[in-house]
Order: structure tokens, then C-alpha cells, then sequence
């Protein structure tokens, strides 16, 4: 009888150790997930940060940025350039006069008879000014006080 008490004990401290194991394991599993989500936090408030930095000292970054601003302005460029290659190639997609689709390559709206207005290329800066408008990041020319492209105040 001695021998199926010995049996039974160690089978209730083998499940017993188990269940901890598994309840350890779950807490690591629970709290990693949490590790994991507060760090996808961090990175959006980091995202966040350097989005802001660059809307309000993007035009004149610190020195130890120069780099990296010159970097995203470059990147914004080159975006702004194979959208308008996209754009260029799809054409309007809607007619502005009555919003019908236009067909690729399309003159006039098929459903309206409206002119559809062709991408016009757009005149770059005169190669004497250095500065660059926060918004579109395209030259300005000396003394604008307002971007010829966008509008946008330059500060």
C-alpha cells in the first residue's frame, strides 16, 4: 500500500509542478506581450517626435539634424517626383466639371464635354536662393514671402 501513496504523491507533485510551469509561463507570455506593446508605444511617440521636430524647425534644424532633415527633405522629393510620374501616367481619374470617370489619356469628359486640365510642369527655382519651403520642399525664389507652389507663409 506504502508503494500507490509513494506513486500517488509524486504524480500530485508532478501535476503540481505542471501547473506552476504553466501559470509561469503564461505570466512571461502576458507580460512580454505587454513589454511588446508598451516599445510599438515608444516608437509611435519617437515617430511622433521627430514628425513635430521637423513641422517647426525643418526649415532651420540644429546642426547635429542638418543630416537627417536634409535627408527627409531629399526623400520628400523623390516621393513628390513618382507621384506626379504616377500621376502623369494615370491622369485625372475624375472628370472636375461633373465627377465622372475619365478614361486614360482622355482631352475632353466623355459624359460632360469638359476640357480635362493636363499636368502642367512646374518651374524650378532659379538656382539663386537656398531656401526651401517647409511645406512642398521645393526652392523659393529670393524674397518670397508666400510659396509659388503651395501657398504656404515662409516664415
Amino acid at each position: 500500500m506504502a508503494f500507490f501513496e509513494d506513486i500517488g504523491k509524486k504524480v500530485s507533485q508532478t501535476g503540481q509542478e505542471a501547473i506552476k510551469k504553466t501559470k509561469l509561463l503564461a505570466e512571461t507570455a502576458k507580460i512580454n506581450t505587454q513589454i511588446a506593446a508598451e516599445k510599438r508605444t515608444v516608437a509611435g511617440l519617437f515617430t511622433q517626435i521627430g514628425e513635430r521636430y521637423y513641422e517647426l524647425y525643418g526649415v532651420s534644424p540644429d546642426e547635429k539634424l542638418t543630416e537627417l532633415v536634409s535627408a527627409v527633405n531629399e526623400a520628400k522629393i523623390r516621393i513628390r517626383d513618382l507621384e506626379d510620374r504616377l500621376k502623369a501616367l494615370r491622369g485625372p481619374e475624375s472628370c472636375e466639371s461633373c465627377g465622372a470617370p475619365l478614361s486614360t489619356g482622355a482631352l475632353f469628359c466623355a459624359a460632360c464635354g469638359a476640357k480635362v486640365p493636363q499636368t502642367q510642369e512646374e518651374p524650378e527655382g532659379d538656382g539663386q536662393s537656398s531656401r526651401v519651403c517647409a511645406g512642398c520642399i521645393r526652392q523659393l525664389p529670393e524674397g518670397a514671402q508666400f510659396c509659388p507652389f503651395c501657398g504656404q507663409k515662409t516664415g
